[in-house]
């Protein structure tokens, strides 16, 4: 800390005397140009960091929401997105719905597989099993913080891209979970205190999960989501996510890289080694299969979301 921060009484000479507030308010603006130099020295404005990560969809509910969506919405949001997955993964490892108790009154799902796909190794039936137990434990503790303001399941359609089968289950999970993370990284920014420490944790819980996908699904040689276009390498989500990774940019190898993460990086400009986000529109366009702006139903979500950010 620089000496002229915090004065002191001498003899010579007589200074103010500092409240605490005051102390705090000068350690928060350091803290807050140190960080702005460290940002700026990865290249990174702040206006490149809002508009990579600002949480607010492109149709007529966002205009309203211009300003930015309030927490619980931005919370709301995220529950929706782990209905779906906690409702896939039970029917995958049990067979069955998740408990009435978490689903906030919501209806059954349409299109669920008749019974449980045959897991390929006792590994992988395993790491299933402990990713349903988080999502299910997401959508728990989601409902838990949002108290009476959490919404309840949306109407979902579990076979929106097709039946979940043997051959398929390992596709969609690969597909929900890279949704999950870049949709927690575009949420950080309007979230705050305990609120954006959850979001942290769950993230790095889809970051988890996502790995252990893709290398299940390489060791599988398992294809993509049937009559979806995909980069060479398969290992992103399809290109009509207007947020997917080019390849050009995917990794340090011709067929991209293993991970989701910015590589050369010419479009979005976001940092080699991070990961990427994804604002709310972008999120719809890949869960309701239809990047139009305005579209607000589709794809697993028939009815649309549950809450007040709904729109492409």
């Amino acid at each position: 800390m620089q000496q002229e921060d915090f004065p002191t009484m001498s003899d010579e000479q007589t200074v103010e005397i500092i409240s605490a507030d005051q102390i705090l308010n000068r350690i928060r603006t350091r803290k807050a140009v140190n960080r702005r130099n460290f940002l700026s020295g990865l290249g990174v404005t702040g206006a490149s960091i809002a508009g990579a990560s600002l949480l607010a969809g492109c149709g007529s509910k966002s205009v309203a929401m211009a300003a930015g969506p309030s927490e619980n919405d931005v919370l709301n949001f995220a529950l929706n997105l782990e209905y779906l997955e906690a409702t896939f993964y039970s029917y995958v490892v049990t067979g069955g719905d998740i408990p009435s108790g978490s689903t906030g009154g919501g209806p059954a799902p349409t299109g669920a597989p008749g019974g449980k796909p045959s897991f390929q190794s006792q590994e992988i039936a395993d790491v299933f099993a402990e990713i349903y137990f988080d999502e299910l434990s997401h959508v728990n503790d989601l409902r838990v913080v949002l108290g009476a303001a959490a919404v309840a399941r949306p109407q979902l359609a579990l076979n929106a891209l097709g039946t979940v089968s043997t051959s398929n289950y390992i596709t969609f999970a690969r597909l929900f979970e890279d949704v999950g993370v870049t949709a927690y990284a575009g949420a950080a920014t309007d979230l705050t205190g305990t609120n954006l420490q959850y979001a942290a944790q769950i993230l790095a819980v889809e970051a988890f999960h996502s790995g252990a996908i893709r290398l299940i699904d390489i060791q599988q040689s398992v294809a993509y989501i049937p009559g979806a276009v995909v980069p060479a390498d398969g290992l992103d989500v399809p290109p009509y996510d207007p947020g997917s990774v080019a390849l050009a940019e995917a990794g340090p190898t011709a067929n991209g890289g293993f991970f989701a993460t910015a590589g050369a990086n010419g479009v979005d400009k976001t940092p080699p080694g991070f990961a990427y986000t994804r604002t709310t529109s972008q999120v719809l366009a890949i869960v309701y299969a239809n990047m139009a702006t305005g579209t607000a139903k589709g794809g697993f979500y028939p009815n649309g979301m549950n809450g007040n950010i709904t729109t492409v």
